[in-house]
């Protein structure tokens, strides 16, 4: 569930375009784009972005200007959101009203036009009704899990996190834990997939020396918006400070259960972050998860 507005400037001889890097200056926003598995990357993507806010990173508002020619930007955020990301999203279409002089906008999900002081006045109904749709995600018992997309990557909701957000009176809580979730300075990990000589295809990780990074306690439990179907998981040892990968073949699973054994501790509910290992740590780690042993 989204809300999206479509924007359209209306200024017969005035300016249709919209100045990007001043935008993102002004509401105090970066940007990216996501890629396959929903992890964000530098850049846009065929003039569309992920917008957030660095010092409360949300789930990301998406920045369509494939139609800034026309004097056209679709932009919109997921629901439920954060009350920040809100106050964000309607900052952007303070901006572009700005730069665009005169707009008209249009809210596909109520089929409804907005004014901006229409949207102004309605910020309050906008994030009671996040937080309404937060409560009944987590309430309904019928999911198997409760994932949400994030503007750096998705977040799977560990039980605890459910029994809370499915009894919050605001948003607060959710607020902070996204940004918490985000803000750490790690590496989301992300397979390659591979073919073997029987047709069978297997997922591969990479961790890297010297880099706390997530990892998914089962190979297939990434996120993709293509899901392939894997016979197996690998794990590949980088070597940062000799430039080079370990030789051998390593099994993910075994990989998991050595780091769980040593400690490790949930991302949430199908992660775990493992801690930045030294040269010496990873090739220890490599002789005890070698592949058909």
């Amino acid at each position: 569930m989204a809300f999206t507005l479509k924007i359209q400037s209306k200024t017969l001889f005035g300016n249709k375009k919209v100045d990007f890097e001043q935008l993102l200056r002004n509401c105090g926003l970066n940007y990216g784009h996501d890629n396959e598995f929903y992890i964000l990357e530098d850049g846009m993507q065929e003039e569309t972005a992920i917008l957030y806010n660095p010092r409360r990173i949300g789930r990301g508002i998406f920045f369509d200007g494939r139609g800034l020619k026309e004097g056209k930007v679709e932009i919109s955020y997921n629901i439920p959101t954060t009350e920040a990301e809100i106050a964000d999203f309607i900052n952007v279409v303070k901006e572009l009203n700005r730069q665009m002089k005169k707009t008209e906008m249009f809210c596909e999900e109520e089929a409804r036009k907005y004014t901006l002081e229409q949207l102004i006045a309605n910020k309050e109904n906008m994030v009671q009704f996040s937080l309404e749709k937060l409560n009944e995600f987590c309430a309904n018992e019928e999911y198997a899990s409760y994932i949400l997309t994030l503007a750096y990557w998705p977040l799977e909701l560990s039980d605890e996190m459910v029994q809370t957000f499915a009894n919050c009176t605001d948003l607060s809580e959710f607020e902070q834990t996204l940004h918490m979730k985000q803000s750490m300075d790690v590496y989301y990990a992300k397979p390659r997939f591979y073919r073997k000589e029987n047709g069978e295809i297997f997922a591969n990780y990479v961790i890297t020396e010297d880099c706390e990074s997530i990892f998914p306690i089962k190979a297939d439990a990434y996120f993709c918006t293509n899901k392939i179907e894997i016979s197996e998981g690998r794990i590949c040892y980088y070597i940062f400070s000799e430039e080079r990968i370990l030789d051998g073949a390593y099994d993910y699973d075994k990989f998991i259960q050595y780091v769980m054994n040593k400690g490790a501790e949930y991302y949430d509910k199908s992660h775990i972050i493992v801690p930045a290992m030294s040269k010496e740590q990873m090739e220890e780690m490599a002789k005890a998860t070698v592949c058909g042993i």
